[in-house]
């Protein structure tokens, strides 16, 4: 209790310097954070409870000084836990390309680099991550059992020469955690294998949006919506292959079901409209494997899968909502520029992790329904 007073007494009783905070990649002076001369070390979890009492009373800015944050992979990651304020904004600002957190080489796999997790109202900007160390995910936002992360908005953020990265340079995850905002963010040159991408949204994480951002050569999908991620939207934004990294789709809506029965579904509320799509096989797609969902029949028979391929639009349209839970009338895409693009929307369905056929399995063109 009395740690808490004295963090109360620092960061309420300072009024001139209450809203601007700062952070450095270690403790500076006296690491009281009110001055970047005494910017406190960014891993003290002392400093970010004293942010989350001010936030009380008002919004603040912690700025993150230019400099190697590199201790958030080498030492432990940054965890933000259990902070925000539904009125006060909370802002962590870098200061332009000079707050670089990287992963370098040479170090134990880690699963994470910074996490957001349980927060609410917060904005991230000016952060870059780079480097080639084996890590699960750069910036992780998720909610916790019972918890909730909502109003996030990572701006003016970057991910360059991540070739380590197993799952994604980003990703908002879970039920509890939506209305997260990416925008105006840069993204090259990530990823292992196909396993890898630039951004990794999954298991009923929704309000997911992606507005003006550019994305350039990865070795998987490069924006990724899983299981159940609604209302998710990527606007303004470029995506770009170039003929060295392997063809995955730009947007990908997968379900991996290697459960019998399945426990991942499609969702219906998507909107990717003006962007620009360069050199893949497909810009958007659907895919499901494995096995159908409890009251789900993603696995068609042959005479469904003809009529998925070949019927009247009509006949098609229902399948795909009866079957797929898919309805086009949700969905909009339109005003996208498609270069080099072999199917601008597509849909699939797979037997995999031991599921039986129902007599098609394979991929069709969906882009009828969409202008």
């Amino acid at each position: 209790m009395k740690q808490l007073f004295f963090l109360w007494v620092l960061f309420a009783a300072l009024p001139g310097n209450a809203a601007t905070r700062y952070v450095a990649p270690d403790k500076r002076g006296d690491g009281s954070g009110l001055t970047a001369a005494h910017a406190a070390d960014f891993l003290d979890a002392g400093f970010w409870a004293g942010i989350q009492i001010l936030l009380q009373k008002e919004a603040v800015t912690v700025t993150f000084t230019g400099g190697d944050y590199r201790r958030a992979y080498t030492e432990k990651a940054f965890i933000l836990a259990d902070m925000g304020n539904r009125k006060n904004r909370l802002v962590l600002e870098g200061e332009g390309d000079r707050t670089i957190f990287p992963v370098p080489v040479g170090y134990t796999q880690q699963p994470v680099l910074m996490v957001v997790k349980n927060t609410r109202n917060m904005v991230i900007r000016n952060f870059n991550f780079t480097g080639s160390g084996k890590l699960g995910y750069a910036l992780q936002i998720t909610s916790g059992e019972g918890g909730t992360t909502s109003n996030i908005l990572v701006e003016e953020c970057s991910w360059t020469d991540m070739r380590g990265i197993i799952f994604g340079a980003t990703g908002a995850h879970q039920p509890g955690t939506s209305a997260v905002t990416y925008s105006r963010c840069t993204f090259k040159r990530v990823g292992i294998d196909s396993h890898s991408h630039f951004m990794y949204h999954a298991h009923h994480a929704s309000n997911v949006r992606v507005r003006d951002c550019y994305f350039e050569d990865c070795t998987g999908d490069f924006v990724r919506f899983r299981d159940h991620c609604d209302y998710g939207s990527v606007t303004n934004s470029t995506f770009i292959r170039t003929g060295i990294f392997p063809v995955y789709p730009f947007i990908s809506i997968p379900l991996f079901n290697n459960i019998d029965p399945g426990d991942e579904t499609f969702a219906t509320h998507y909107t990717f409209t003006g962007n620009r799509f360069r050199n893949t096989r497909y810009a958007i797609a659907f895919h499901h494997y494995g096995f159908d969902p409890a009251g789900k029949h993603y696995l068609l028979t042959a005479a469904e899968g003809t009529i998925l391929e070949n019927g009247q639009p009509d006949e098609r349209k229902k399948l795909l909502l009866q079957q797929f839970g898919i309805n086009t009338d949700a969905i909009k895409i339109r005003n996208n520029k498609n270069e080099q693009i072999t199917g601008r929307v597509m849909i699939g369905s797979f037997p995999r992790y031991g599921a039986a056929s129902k007599g098609w399995s394979g991929w069709s063109d969906i882009s009828m329904f969409f202008k």
